[in-house]
């Protein structure tokens, strides 16, 4: 059995107590960041000694992928990513996928994760919505940003902070007149979330009021004349 489980994104407080149990059961762990992972259950003082930790690099490797397999069909394995629910994102991804394929069961705990705040503290009307995860960087950047902005539901995304402004002038560019939502070091001491309009965010930047700091969800909703 393979159980994915979630760890907080900011406050150490945002961990089940099903998580914590886990941590103290489980001997075996994949994890997108063993030291991440150590530290981790430092925090909680777990003692991790005798536990094996095992770092998730390259899904090409056909040995290592062999090695995941034999681990999670012999014991009882835990997948931790560097933050949040492993799965969004992150290699943990590709766990699923291994598991689907070779028929090897997992349970995904439920926890901290950083879209769900942003969505519900955006104040759209997120009946349905769209996630697209990480934006590319380059190619397809621009296609996804055309996309979303004549969309009839809001789009939410992951965004790296040095990527933002970049993100607002491209907006603008497109001539992008509907809302935006961010949402900025969920669960975090300087957590920050507002919505507005384009200007009133460059605004904010401007006037120091909204720091780009941190991480970033982003959330796109158009005005109705966009669509």
């Amino acid at each position: 059995m393979l159980y994915f489980i979630p760890t907080p994104i900011g406050n150490k407080e945002d961990i089940t107590l099903r998580a914590l149990r886990l941590f103290k059961e489980l001997k075996t762990f994949l994890c997108e960041d063993t030291r991440t992972a150590k530290k981790l259950f430092g925090m909680y003082e777990i003692d991790y000694k005798e536990k094996e930790f095992f770092a998730i690099t390259s899904f090409t490797d056909k040995g290592k992928m062999e090695h995941y397999k034999k681990l999670i069909t012999k014991q009882e394995v835990g997948m931790l990513s560097e933050a949040g629910t492993p799965g969004l994102s992150d290699p943990g991804k590709s766990l699923i996928q291994l598991c689907n394929e070779a028929a090897l069961p997992y349970t995904i705990l439920p926890g901290a994760n950083a879209l769900v705040p942003a969505i519900v503290g955006a104040g759209f009307d997120t009946t349905i919505f769209s996630f697209l995860g990480f934006l590319p960087q380059k190619k397809g950047r621009q296609t996804a940003l055309k996309s979303m902005i004549h969309e009839e539901t809001p789009t939410f995304f992951y965004e790296s902070v040095h990527r933002v402004e970049k993100l607002l002038k491209e907006l603008k560019e497109l001539g992008f007149k509907g809302e935006i939502s961010i949402a900025r070091e969920i669960s975090k001491l300087f957590e920050q979330y507002f919505t507005g309009s384009l200007e009133e965010v460059e605004e904010l930047i401007k006037e120091n009021k909204l720091a780009i700091k941190g991480e970033f969800v982003v959330g796109i909703k158009a005005k109705k004349d966009e669509k």
